[in-house]
């Protein structure tokens, strides 16, 4: 039952990740990448920090035979936040202008590689070989992603090799969760979730800001009239993406395996793909179609496969 509960709560937390790349795609609209990413976790981070202080005040109200949390554990949490919320913003700032240039459903689909990122990165750190299965998986991953990039009438443009500006941006953008991954991986086991979830999304904010107001492009976006027009999506990405997302995702997780909990938080490139069909009309061609398959395969398939070995 717990692992019941925990794969609703993921498919509830990928639907949330999906659509964000909708309203992240009207934001590019009126607000600059830097802008849009520093405002959107200001909000979330301000969201988490609501929830702490509601389970701070609940601990209080608990019998004085309750222990009160531990001071170092909580210090710990907010620097194990710091490491992680750097790769953060420039993951999120790279996925803003990778769903600028493209679409929300191919920015979602190359943003999935992060889950086949995250081992290769890890074998590299050994100075080991990626696994067979991670070999694999990376095969049909590249040819997925070459069949995305290169079989959309004049999707890319102005590109290198005839990959556009949108498809590089959304691959950095996957090595860089990647990266934020492995982070998160390595603090997580001794901090409090919730403090590291909120220092993560403050750090990714304050690492930002300077950009938002010193990069003309961003300055020159920046107004009233803006940050009014862009508020939906910034709410939308910004407490349920950032906020709430986060920390569904920290629950579910602890009630379901880890490979099955990566098959389904790859789902969040279908809600991308349907959400810009349903609402912007976007069209994929037949071999884009073919590209998403193989990466949705390419995640499963390693998913699976790093289960069954383990």
């Amino acid at each position: 039952m717990r692992s019941f509960t925990g794969a609703l709560l993921l498919l509830a937390t990928t639907f949330i990740w999906g659509t964000a790349f909708l309203a992240q795609k009207f934001g590019a609209d009126h607000l600059g990448p830097v802008s849009f990413t520093v405002l959107r976790n200001v909000l979330g981070g301000l969201f988490v920090l609501a929830v702490a202080s509601l389970r701070a005040a609940s601990r209080r109200s608990r019998p004085s035979g309750t222990p009160e949390p531990d001071g170092r554990s909580t210090r710990r949490s907010v620097v194990a936040g710091v490491f992680c919320g750097v790769p953060l913003f420039f993951a999120m700032t790279a996925q803003q202008v990778g769903v600028t240039y493209t679409t929300p459903g191919i920015c979602a689909f190359l943003t999935t590689n992060y889950v086949l990122f995250v081992p290769i990165l890890a074998s590299l750190a050994a100075w080991s070989p990626p696994r067979a299965h991670v070999c694999l998986g990376a095969a049909l991953a590249l040819a997925g992603t070459y069949l995305i990039c290169l079989t959309g009438g004049g999707a890319a443009q102005e590109g290198f090799a005839g990959i556009g500006k949108g498809e590089l941006w959304s691959l950095a953008c996957a090595l860089l969760f990647a990266v934020q991954m492995m982070a998160v991986d390595r603090f997580a086991q001794s901090s409090d979730l919730l403090v590291m979830s909120m220092s993560q999304l403050f750090t990714c904010a304050l690492v930002g800001a300077p950009f938002m107001f010193l990069l003309p492009s961003e300055a020159a976006k920046l107004s009233l009239d803006a940050l009014r027009a862009a508020a939906m999506p910034l709410i939308y990405c910004g407490v349920f993406s950032s906020g709430i997302a986060y920390t569904l995702q920290n629950v579910a997780q602890s009630r379901t395996s880890a490979s099955i909990a990566a098959i389904v938080l790859s789902t969040e490139s279908v809600f991308g793909a349907l959400s810009g069909w349903l609402v912007l009309g976007d069209v994929l061609s037949a071999g884009q179609l073919c590209g998403c398959a193989l990466v949705f395969a390419a995640v499963a398939a390693t998913q699976l496969l790093a289960g069954r070995t383990r």
